[in-house]
């Protein structure tokens, strides 16, 4: 591989990335970082981190990656609390600048393009060095109902955003918003979805899966990717299977809300090279969200080869329809678990939906995606004068 034109050297910025003590923390923006780094592409990771978890990951300076380093600068963090007419979370921003602004000064020469994941603090961050650099920053937008902006407010984003390069956005249902709601420049502005893993994430035998991780080979798994909290639907998804004849709830991941129901398979947090093989052991994926920004879950489960019942929500249209899912309304816990029978005891269906599944996941290649935003980047880049590193 060569390097990307006019950007050999990309810094990412970011608030999530796994670490010793939370490996599965940012998982989506590992996976992007080395399906770039694999682009040949040099990867540089800064992952501000607040001053106790600074002192628990001290030393963990690689990111295992060829290509990729990862620095973990430590930040101050003063919440995000409103007093009168004041967000503590403006000090937590600016010292998540300053962490990051340090890193870079440590870098033996500038990077060719900063990029930034979440709206705040990383995008901001990256747009704010960008500027002060005189290199690109780049944003990449993945929060459904934009809250990390929510502290300081919409017009303080628009400020923050101005001197943007450019906008990812996940979905084209979020990139509208950005224009409609944000005012970003139409131009600037791209729709990427999320990626998948194809290497990682494919159909194998479900038996052997099930007797690999004991799970019961004679009951309908149903099963359930994500964080135990009331915007992915979970509590939901426990009503509609709660003593259903046949079926078992496996619950992957963690969270407030922990499941609990009497035909409970499998319920806690994995390590993610584990995930796949658990999606494997499954009849079918559930995930009724009322919110998302492009699901990772979902395609992961697709490329395994199981049957989905998500969200017929805006935010599902980059990913599945009703060749490749079934759609329901997150909300009704009655058609959730009516989608549920219907797989059960349509194998035909099942089977149907699982073939479309695993050749709409074939369009969402992680590298493949890598390579388009670098693409875009590097058009952006090049047409505001960005040369190999100077402007």
């Amino acid at each position: 591989m060569h390097p990307v034109p006019n950007l050999p050297h990309i810094a990412f910025v970011t608030g999530l990335y796994p670490s010793g003590a939370h490996p599965n923390r940012g998982t989506f923006v590992h996976q992007l970082v080395d399906a770039v780094a694999g682009q040949g592409v040099r990867c540089t990771v800064i992952h501000p981190l607040k001053l106790h978890e600074w002192w628990r990951e001290r030393g963990s300076g690689s990111g295992g990656t060829p290509g990729v380093r990862v620095h973990r600068p430590v930040t101050l963090s003063v919440s995000n609390r409103q007093i009168g007419g004041f967000n503590t979370f403006s000090l937590t921003h600016m010292a998540f600048q300053r962490a990051v602004w340090r890193s870079l000064q440590r870098f033996p020469s500038k990077p060719d393009a900063i990029y930034g994941h979440f709206l705040y603090s990383g995008g901001a961050a990256a747009v704010w060095a960008g500027q002060r650099l005189g290199r690109p920053g780049f944003v990449a937008v993945g929060e459904g109902t934009f809250w990390t902006l929510r502290p300081l407010g919409v017009e303080r984003a628009k400020r923050d955003f101005a001197g943007m390069q450019g906008a990812l956005a996940v979905s084209r249902e979020l990139q509208r918003r950005l224009i409609e709601e944000l005012e970003f420049d139409p131009e600037k502005t791209a729709a990427f979805p999320n990626g998948v893993d194809l290497r990682t994430f494919q159909p194998r035998d479900r038996e052997a899966m099930r007797r690999k991780h004991g799970l019961p080979e004679d009951q309908f798994l149903v099963i359930y990717v994500g964080n135990f909290i009331q915007p992915k639907g979970v509590q939901r998804v426990a009503q509609a299977l709660d003593g259903m004849p046949g079926v078992a709830g496996m619950f992957v991941g963690s969270g407030p809300l922990k499941p609990e129901l009497p035909n409970l398979a499998f319920c806690g947090r994995v390590p993610h090279q584990q995930v796949p093989e658990l999606l494997a052991a499954a009849d079918c994926f559930i995930l009724p969200s009322d919110v998302e920004g492009s699901s990772n879950a979902t395609l992961e489960a697709m490329a395994c080869g199981l049957p989905v019942i998500v969200s017929d929500r805006p935010f599902n249209r980059d990913l599945c329809d009703p060749e490749c899912a079934v759609l329901v309304d997150p909300e009704d816990v009655a058609g959730i678990r009516r989608a549920i029978q219907r797989l059960q005891g349509e194998g035909v269906t099942r089977e149907r939906l699982a073939r479309a599944a695993v050749a709409r996941a074939a369009g969402f290649d992680i590298r493949q995606r890598a390579r388009n935003i670098l693409q875009w980047m590097s058009r952006l880049a090049g047409a505001s004068g960005y040369r190999n590193g100077t402007a």
